[in-house]
């Protein structure tokens, strides 16, 4: 078991949009936020990761903007009457990160004409000396948790890792850059100095750190370390690739990882300068320890529940599922909040058509009914597990797909290990 430390550090901002156009009118907050995913994009292109706006069942409109791996993200919100509300949770990023975002609304503030509530400003447009200080006000007590927690328990911890997500790991704490055993917990307890080494956005500046902790922050959080299977890990390998080339001639004596950049460039076919460096680089230096949490199994969690799947399982996510999958298996997992339904009410209310020949499962608290049938509707038979699982006021379903008749025994293992967590 995995324990995760969370921090309130944060950016909360509301603004008020002006009236544009050579007849003054307000534009609609889908208008707005469309003209803030763009100016986003054309101004900050090596940054922004991707957006993904929506309308909330209150009619305002949202744009959540990727700005960097190791943080949640950016979340612009915008109504009809021109309100605009920013938030950004920054602490996992670092005081570099929270300035940058700082500086983005700031920025956007001005080419959009939304004026920003000062009253609401806090730490968002803050100095160095002040973010900084916050920071080390999260990241110290942090670490010394792991370090008492330690002393009592031998189960890791992460800190500053996404939200969903427990990994397997060796060690007292999983970073985004790393784990980092025992001795070093205690030596950056006592030394601010050695801690930051597992910020990933340190400094004001895009500078080589920047770009090397960039490129390591994708490589233990998100490589899948095979061939691309689905839309997005092709670009986060090369984006890997990209970054640590752009660093390397800026500062070469930086500790890049050699041999596992080697690996990407073997996964994408890179035959670029840079690839053909880092290829006779792994000749000359030993290897490193295996970079990525995603070689070994991760436990995802969604709505409550969860699920260890295999670490290269590629996911999607969206407020209402998880997806993931690999090699001829996939995994649907949804979950409800069932206020004070019992177990087995839910379990019949949603299960009662599995028929009577129905699988049954207990585990303490949890309990699940499922089916397994053949589907062929596309032409090529695949098993189906339909499965649901249920506590007192919560329930879940699952749906497991498998191409090989033999994976009968690991779908129905899945669905039994689908638990709260």
């Amino acid at each position: 078991m995995v324990t995760k430390l969370l921090s309130a550090l944060e950016i909360r901002l509301e603004g008020q949009a002006s009236k544009r156009g050579l007849i003054p009118r307000m534009p609609g907050g889908e208008r707005l936020l469309a003209d803030c995913a763009t100016w986003l994009a054309a101004e900050y292109p090596d940054q922004v990761r991707g957006t993904r706006e929506h309308t909330l069942p209150t009619g305002d409109h949202e744009l959540h903007v990727g700005l960097h791996p190791a943080a949640p993200h950016l979340v612009l919100t915008a109504d009809d009457a021109g309100a605009v509300r920013a938030i950004a949770q920054t602490v996992t990023g670092g005081p570099g990160y929270h300035r940058f975002v700082g500086r983005v609304l700031e920025r956007l503030g001005r080419e959009l004409t939304i004026d920003w509530d000062e009253a609401t400003a806090g730490l968002a447009f803050a100095d160095r000396p002040e973010i900084e200080q916050a920071y080390l006000g999260w990241l110290g007590p942090s670490l010394a948790q792991v370090h008492h927690s330690r002393q009592r328990s031998s189960a890791g911890i992460q800190v500053g890792t996404p939200a969903g997500t427990r990994y397997t790991f060796e060690g007292a704490v999983a970073t985004a850059l790393g784990p980092r055993d025992d001795d070093w917990v205690a030596s950056a307890v006592a030394d601010p100095r050695i801690a930051i080494e597992v910020t990933p956005w340190w400094s004001d500046a895009t500078d080589s750190r920047y770009l090397l902790n960039r490129a390591l922050t994708l490589m233990w959080l998100e490589v899948r370390w095979r061939k691309p299977a689905v839309e997005g890990e092709q670009e986060v390998l090369e984006d890997a690739h990209r970054l640590l080339s752009k660093a390397y001639p800026i500062e070469p004596e930086l500790p890049y990882p050699w041999h596992a950049w080697a690996e990407i460039i073997a996964i994408i076919g890179a035959e670029d300068g840079m690839a053909r460096q880092a290829n006779a680089r792994t000749k000359l230096e030993p290897p490193e320890a295996p970079i990525g949490y995603r070689r070994d199994a991760v436990s995802i969690s969604h709505e409550g529940w969860a699920l260890e799947i295999p670490g290269d399982f590629a996911e999607r996510r969206t407020d209402e599922e998880w997806w993931g999958g690999g090699a001829g298996r996939s995994v649907t997992v949804a979950a409800t909040d069932t206020g004070d339904m019992s177990a087995q009410a839910f379990l019949a209310q949603v299960g009662g058509d599995l028929g009577q020949e129905a699988l049954t499962h207990q585990s303490g608290p949890v309990v699940g009914r499922a089916r397994i049938t053949t589907d062929d509707s596309s032409g090529v038979a695949v098993g189906v597990l339909d499965g649901f699982s249920a506590v007192n006021g919560s329930g879940a379903a699952i749906r497991i797909v498998f191409d090989d008749p033999n994976d009968w025994q690991w779908a129905l293992d899945m669905w039994r290990s689908l638990a709260p967590g």
